[in-house]
């Protein structure tokens, strides 16, 4: 078991965890793991939601089940349901294993929430993009790349949060290759992954986009859904309809949509 930590600075994890998780940004999984097992579960519960995404998801999966169900049990709502956002499905039935009788019925209803709300559905089928990186440094790691399948491009800052999303016109324009990611964001509203399906498909977003960005209620990304699949999940009827008028509007907008991102890309690399 750890040695507890020393008073004053879990005074300051109580009181700053956003500044601490700043701090610990940079640390090992396997140290920060260590350090957090030593913290009061309510305490460690507070901080670990302010870690970043990627940060909070690897120390997850190094957590004992134990420790998670701890956390989970005494953790706000709100830190609870980020927890259970970032943590693998297949880890569910240790840490329910390792939780208390009493306590089981409330981790199993938590566990069971998320699959009704985006955070379950958002795919990781995307580009992250650090707001500091230079336009001509990611065009150049683009063009390096040999998956060119199209993604929407998420720019995020150094604590993962998300900031909008990024054209590729942009990013391979010769005038801006000088230029941080983060000037020429587009500022498009994310999707909360506390949203249902249902509730989602009402945004006026998806006149514009396929897919929209998916955040936690710390505004880190959580990954992107698309309409299409929001439409199966919440068993939208329009969509099971066949008509010759729907078929060629489908088929129209996919068309336009892959020759518009092509076309994108192309114009960006001539400039």
């Amino acid at each position: 078991m750890p040695d507890r930590p020393d008073p004053l600075l879990l005074a300051f994890a109580k009181t700053r965890p956003e500044e601490l998780a700043g701090v610990l940004a940079t640390a090992d999984t396997r140290e920060l793991a260590e350090f957090i097992g030593g913290l009061p579960e309510n305490v460690a519960a507070l901080l670990v939601t302010r870690l970043p995404s990627w940060q909070l998801t690897g120390l997850l999966g190094a957590l004992e089940p134990d420790q998670i169900s701890r956390m989970l049990t005494v953790a706000a709502t709100d830190d609870a349901v980020a927890i259970v956002s970032h943590l693998q499905e297949s880890r569910y039935p240790a840490i329910l294993e390792a939780c208390p009788d009493e306590s089981r019925l409330a981790l199993r209803q938590l566990f069971n929430y998320p699959t009704h709300s985006l955070a379950s559905l958002a795919t990781t089928r995307f580009i992250r993009v650090a707001a500091k990186t230079t336009c001509g440094e990611f065009s150049r790691q683009l063009s390096s790349t040999s998956d060119t399948r199209p993604r929407p491009i998420l720019v995020v800052d150094d604590r993962g949060k998300y900031l909008g999303i990024l054209s590729l016109q942009a990013v391979f324009s010769m005038k801006k290759r000088s230029k941080a990611v983060a000037e020429v964001t587009i500022h498009l509203e994310p999707l909360s992954g506390l949203t249902s399906a249902e509730s989602a498909l009402g945004s006026r977003l998806w006149n514009r986009y396929t897919e929209l960005p998916v955040v936690d209620n710390r505004h880190r990304v959580l990954g992107v859904v698309s309409r299409a699949a929001l439409q199966r999940i919440a068993g939208d009827d329009a969509l099971a309809e066949f008509s010759t008028e729907r078929l060629f509007s489908e088929l129209a907008y996919g068309y336009f949509s892959t020759c518009g991102r092509l076309l994108e890309s192309l114009l960006g690399r001539i400039r």
